[in-house]
């Protein structure tokens, strides 16, 4: 590298390799899958959420338009774990902050989503795209 020698961090031994010697160079671990993957959150998703964010590209609940995501309704999770395809009419783009304010991804029955009466008078995105004469 820089042509002067420096002692190698694990056996000593000058080397101008850089920390380590070519001998004592660590392993890299390999990475750990990314938490989203492991979540259930896959191509499809991705594909879907891309297209709920461009057809409808602000949040069903303040009208944001920056840092838009797909939420999940209990419905989406069924399908999920039933091997079904989660459709457009299961999810629903809000904002980062309103995502958190609604709770966890997983059903109602597991904490998020909001109760029952506050997911009613929201729209899907296929459904806001359908009021509106789309699609």
């Amino acid at each position: 590298m820089s042509g002067v020698l420096k002692p190698c961090l694990s056996c000593g031994e000058p080397t101008d390799a850089g920390s380590y010697c070519d001998d004592c160079q660590p392993k890299r671990a390999p990475r750990p899958p990314r938490a989203s993957r492991s979540a259930g959150y896959d191509t499809a998703w991705d594909l879907l959420s891309k297209r709920a964010r461009r057809l409808q590209p602000w949040c069903s609940d303040c009208g944001a338009t920056a840092k838009l995501a797909c939420d999940h309704s209990p419905e989406a999770w069924r399908r999920h774990d039933a091997g079904l395809p989660i459709r457009l009419q299961d999810v629903d783009v809000v904002c980062a902050r309103c995502n958190n304010r609604r709770g966890a991804a997983r059903g109602s029955d597991q904490g998020g989503q909001g109760s029952q009466t506050e997911r009613e008078g929201r729209m899907s995105v296929g459904e806001t795209i359908l009021h509106r004469g789309g699609m």
